[in-house]
């Protein structure tokens, strides 16, 4: 009898283990449980540009001054743009053996020196003067570009209260729909319980080396030189949030 007895209260300890563990998260009073969107559009105000310096030779020390002479050179070229030097953040220097395959044999073709260089420009009406000195310098054979937003914090936390917000009168649409008053917030979450969620900022439209890309950058450059404009279009801000409202 006294087994039978334990046996009972770890069943019913186990089950109410289990139960609360795996409770739902919405109250047991009545509820309405809403999501709330919110976008803000934005004009970019940072360009990032992104180059590869680097260059192969049997010589180590040959192709290791070659790209320090183009970084070098870099540089002068960015002051001269006036570009500061907590704008411009270049990788350690990369080395790698390359070989080639002869009669089936790897064989040793030479030293692969590189280093990744990011220019930040913050002032975009310079976009086509700097993308042209980059060119004329021959520093490198691509120049891939990313717009941004300088300051992002302040846009999200806006667009998270206009997403909130919407929630609410979303929230109070429905209630009142059905006769009832909304209450006070039971739960608030950035997350789906369904689905994965965040929100970010997403560009909206293509731009002129707007994403990686191998085409020589003297490509580029003869289309602007062509006379096409430089739009950096819109960024967007997005946000959505889920809320349970109490009913009154």
């Amino acid at each position: 009898m006294k087994k039978l007895f334990t046996a009972c209260l770890l069943a019913f300890a186990s089950s109410s283990f289990f139960c609360s563990a795996f409770a739902s998260p919405l109250p047991d009073k009545p509820h309405v449980y809403v999501e709330g969107s919110a976008e803000i559009e934005v004009t970019p105000d940072l360009m990032t540009f992104t180059l590869s310096i680097e260059k192969s030779d049997l010589d180590l020390a040959k192709a290791k001054a070659d790209v320090d002479a183009r970084s070098t050179l870099l540089i002068n070229t960015c002051k001269k743009l006036g570009i500061k030097p907590d704008s411009i953040a270049t990788t350690a220097l990369s080395i790698f053996p390359e070989y080639d395959y002869k009669d089936q044999t790897r064989v040793f073709s030479g030293n692969r020196v590189s280093r990744q260089v990011d220019i930040k420009l913050k002032d975009l009406t310079k976009y086509a003067q700097v993308m042209k000195a980059l060119v004329d310098a021959q520093i490198t054979q691509t120049i891939n570009t990313k717009l941004s937003v300088s300051d992002e914090k302040p846009l999200e936390d806006k667009v998270l209260v206009s997403a909130m917000a919407d929630a609410k009168a979303r929230a109070e649409r429905l209630a009142k729909s059905q006769g009832k008053e909304l209450g006070e917030p039971f739960s608030i979450s950035e997350f789906n319980t369904r689905a994965e969620e965040t929100y970010s900022l997403r560009i909206s439209r293509s731009i002129v080396g707007d994403s990686a890309s191998d085409v020589a950058p003297q490509v580029r450059l003869s289309k602007m030189e062509s006379g096409e404009p430089f739009e950096p279009g819109v960024m967007k801000a997005k946000a959505q949030v889920y809320v349970v409202y109490l009913l009154k």
